[in-house]
């Protein structure tokens, strides 16, 4: 054993001084370039604002790599958040600011998937409920049916790319049968229907069922593909809505009893502090307070996901793992593949929005305290350390299990090091956002272990390097909830 873990660290030292020759498509980013298609109309549907009376263009930015001439890439499609409603709404009633299709992390994710070989699209789709109503009823009604429209509109946007394969020679070079639908925060409540909501019985629980009768009427709103309905428009008739998978990050499912055994996989990165979108199963409200409807996080959903063997697709593996699962009672249970939850973090930490809007809007600090470009990337490091093995393993080699050598979820604890190169003393900080330190390890070229400090239990500590010689070790820090990192440092007196 200890002969194994000097020669994983040897690897891992090696790793960080020399640039890799083994890249692997869609497990790293094997394009440096990537082109964007803006603007591009995939679809027309009715749209709440104008009573259904008008068909609305509904829009979608289309990322793929530079140079490539693949043509049966696999899709990636990625929906933004912004509580269902427009941009200007959200700033007037909420105090927030969105972009759409242009946030910030939307972009950040759809250029780190194109340039690991992928197509990847960031869409809108049609917003608007009645947020601002008194009464509870109408409240509920109209977001339940915001998020059923949204799924459609997903679903259309699926069909499109199929209809391009199959009427205009396939012009974006994609796999028909590789499709996955994601989303952040309001896009992932999207993604998460479009994977579980396939059944009229699934619409019968109480909460989903008002004075009038269910919320959702299918003669009115259409069918869960988004055909049929006096509110919808049919598009791409005859074309099948199929995808693989969902990604859902800060996302939540309208009760558990939607999960079902053969459903696609999901993979799910949610704060467990989140408020907004709870890890586990609450209530979601307006700003005011006024209360919502009941809707369950990664934490509830996930363990259904898990026991249905929805997520058997990526089993077995040897890939990162989340931290443990939190349930309804705030118990620490086990990890669940296909869950990562981010312990100590809140909304969308993966996120910088619009730096003019969020340093003038006090909400929006409180929604996502310190969120800077360079703080938001550790995060998006974690998504595509944590998706891309399974997507890889989905999509290319279901024999793939892990690589050989060391790969770790890049960036998974915001950490500073410091100083490095360092002389006599280094200091090692993590973030109040995350869980203290529980252990640091320092290891020589050779991977003998030289530095061992356990139980720390502190966001900050100091580590006596006065005696170790010149030269790059590699340090390991584990945090009280089992996270952990490496670090490359330099001794240099």
């Amino acid at each position: 054993m200890k002969r194994n873990l000097r020669f994983l660290v040897i690897v891992a030292l090696v790793a960080m001084s020399t640039f890799s020759n083994a890249q692997v498509r869609y497990l790293d980013e094997v394009f440096s370039n990537v082109q964007v298609d803006t603007s591009i109309t995939y679809a027309q549907n009715y749209e709440f604002f104008t009573g259904f009376a008008s068909l609305q263009p509904l829009k979608m930015d289309v990322y793929t790599p530079v140079g490539d001439t693949a043509t049966n890439r696999p899709v990636i499609l990625l929906s933004h958040n912004g509580s269902f409603l427009p941009e200007n709404l959200t700033s007037a009633l909420l105090g927030l600011c969105f972009k759409g299709r242009k946030d910030s992390s939307m972009v950040e994710l759809c250029k780190r998937f194109a340039r690991r070989g992928y197509v990847a699209v960031s869409f809108d789709y049609r917003l608007g409920w009645s947020a601002t109503s008194a009464d509870q009823e109408t409240r509920t009604a109209t977001i339940i049916r915001a998020v059923y429209r949204a799924m459609q509109d997903a679903k259309s946007l699926v069909r499109y790319f199929k209809n391009d394969f199959a009427t205009n020679s396939n012009s974006y070079g994609i796999d028909t049968g590789k499709f996955v639908i994601g989303g952040s925060n309001s896009g992932a409540y999207v993604a998460l229907a479009a994977g579980a909501l396939n059944d009229t019985a699934e619409l019968s629980a109480p909460k989903f069922v008002g004075s009038g009768g269910p919320f959702i009427n299918q003669d009115t709103l259409g069918d869960f593909d988004g055909f049929g309905g006096v509110q919808n428009n049919d598009n791409y008739p005859g074309i099948s809505s199929k995808f693989s998978c969902v990604l859902s990050l800060g996302g939540c499912i309208g009760d558990t009893s939607w999960v079902q055994a053969g459903e696609v996989p999901v993979i799910a990165l949610h704060g467990v502090t989140e408020t907004g979108s709870p890890f586990n199963t609450g209530i979601v409200t307006t700003t005011t307070g006024q209360p919502v409807i009941e809707v369950s996080g990664p934490g509830d959903y996930m363990p259904y996901v898990d026991n249905y063997g929805n997520n058997n697709v990526f089993l077995p593996n040897n890939f990162p793992q989340g931290p443990a699962n939190i349930d309804g009672q705030g118990t620490a249970t086990t990890s669940i593949e296909g869950l990562y939850p981010f312990y100590g973090i809140g909304f969308e930490p993966y996120n910088w929005y619009d730096p003019t809007c969020y340093n003038g809007s006090t909400n929006m600090q409180a929604l996502n305290p310190g969120a800077t470009p360079t703080r938001a990337n550790l995060y998006i490091d974690t998504i595509m350390g944590y998706a891309a093995p399974r997507l890889y393993k989905l999509f290319v080699d279901p024999s793939y299990t892990g690589p050989t050598g060391i790969r770790e979820v890049a960036g998974n604890i915001e950490m500073q090091l410091f100083p490095n190169p360092a002389s006599t003393q280094l200091n090692v900080r993590v973030s109040s956002l995350e869980r203290p330190i529980q252990t640091i390890r320092l290891y020589n070229i050779i991977g003998e272990m030289v530095k061992d400090d356990n139980s720390i239990a502190s966001y900050n500590h100091t580590l006596n390097v006065s005696d170790l010689t010149n030269g790059i070790y590699l340090m390991y820090v584990k945090l009280t909830d089992g996270n952990y990192t490496t670090r490359k440092v330099t001794i240099n007196r």
